[in-house]
């Protein structure tokens, strides 16, 4: 059984270098560097999902861009919310609401390491559900807007691959 599982990540180890994959911090790290600053533009209409988005970002730069959070970093992300919204997907056989979607849209403002200024816009979702007896909560709502955020900087990171895909 050991032989099987180790022929097997031997195997899918070999087809990922023979494929000529690269994980796009390869292409991000060049314009990003290893340490970004990070902000984000309070949105006066909703400040509370501001900080949400700011939670996001770090957690994006650490996990997606594999870089540290620096006040002086090699480079720099702005952050802008452009919209936010909570909908009712489907509802119980009582008429009460069961499935929600958050959709957001993001604005980024990128300086990279040659302090060249680039605009990205990333949208994303999160859809999630509730018992028919229950209440959605504040605590529910603002983790389904993190969420949504955080794919939506995913979405971002794909721009700044691509652009570093182009510059190669």
């Amino acid at each position: 059984m050991k032989n099987i599982l180790a022929l097997s990540f031997l195997l899918l180890a070999l087809s990922f270098l023979g494929c000529g994959y690269k994980p796009s911090t390869e292409y991000t790290t060049p314009i990003l560097g290893n340490s970004i600053d990070t902000e984000v533009e309070i949105d006066v209409k909703n400040p509370v999902d501001s900080i949400f988005l700011k939670d996001a970002l770090n957690e994006a730069v650490l996990s997606v861009f594999n870089a540290k959070v620096n006040k002086n970093g090699d480079s720099k992300i702005k952050l802008k919310i452009l919209s936010t919204s909570l909908s009712v997907l489907d509802y119980d056989k009582n008429g009460y609401p069961i499935l929600y979607r958050t959709n957001v849209s993001i604005q980024a403002y990128v300086t990279d390491v040659k302090n060249n200024l680039n605009s990205y816009i990333g949208s994303g979702s999160y859809d999630f559900s509730i018992s028919s007896d229950s209440i959605l909560s504040d605590d529910l709502k603002h983790n389904a807007i993190k969420e949504a955020f955080f794919k939506a900087l995913q979405i971002i990171e794909f721009k700044i691959a691509q652009r570093g895909m182009d510059d190669n």
